[in-house]
């Protein structure tokens, strides 16, 4: 708008916080879910997402009278997902909030919080051999690489009409690789087993 005097922040829309977590059943993301629940407040949420704004700029980007973008704006700031980022003046000199999506990004999960075998929690208990798994293909790789920058390469050859094509595959490569792929199939097993 020009009748907008700027501020001296610059505000973005990025998420830089921390990964919030909400399961299903809490009362957060009831919260949550009931701000999400019209298309409105769903336009609000988006356009914020793409850029930051004021009330008013909100309540024209979504076609929508000024009072309900601030309805909504209010509960989507209640529930943790709008938070006001700045304050910007009028050419009146009134006072205006800038609002942007909350820095904390969120993820609900459906389950119960106090399930005990929820996937989060496996994929929490992957972690440490996941980490595990990697120091293990560092160790592999500088092992096997430690007489120069293509020994201990893994060759793939594949058969191309008359000639043969390498591929060099580093070995700490393939034996990441593979331990991944174990440990998805064990994932998987588990999942579909249960």
């Amino acid at each position: 708008m020009s009748e907008l005097l700027p501020s001296d922040a610059e505000v973005t829309a990025d998420q830089d916080g921390e990964l919030q977590t909400l399961w299903l059943d809490s009362e957060e993301a009831g919260e949550l879910l009931s701000s999400l629940a019209s298309d409105t407040a769903r336009s609000v949420l988006t356009t914020l997402h793409d850029e930051p704004a004021t009330a008013s700029e909100v309540a024209d980007r979504v076609d929508t009278s000024l009072q309900n973008a601030r309805h909504h704006l209010t509960n989507l700031q209640d529930s943790g997902l709008v938070r006001v980022a700045d304050t910007r003046y009028s050419s009146k000199g009134r006072e205006m909030n800038v609002y942007a999506p909350a820095r904390d990004p969120m993820i609900v999960f459906v389950g119960n919080e106090q399930a005990e075998s929820g996937l989060l929690d496996s994929l929490r208990g992957l972690l440490p051999v996941a980490a595990v798994l990697g120091l293990a293909a560092i160790l592999v790789q500088t092992l096997l690489a430690a007489d120069g920058p293509t020994s201990g390469m893994v060759r793939v050859g594949q058969d191309v009409g008359a000639s043969v094509a390498d591929t060099a595959l580093a070995p700490g490569f393939v034996f990441l690789a593979g331990g991944l792929f174990v440990l998805a199939t064990l994932l998987v097993v588990r999942y579909t087993t249960t």
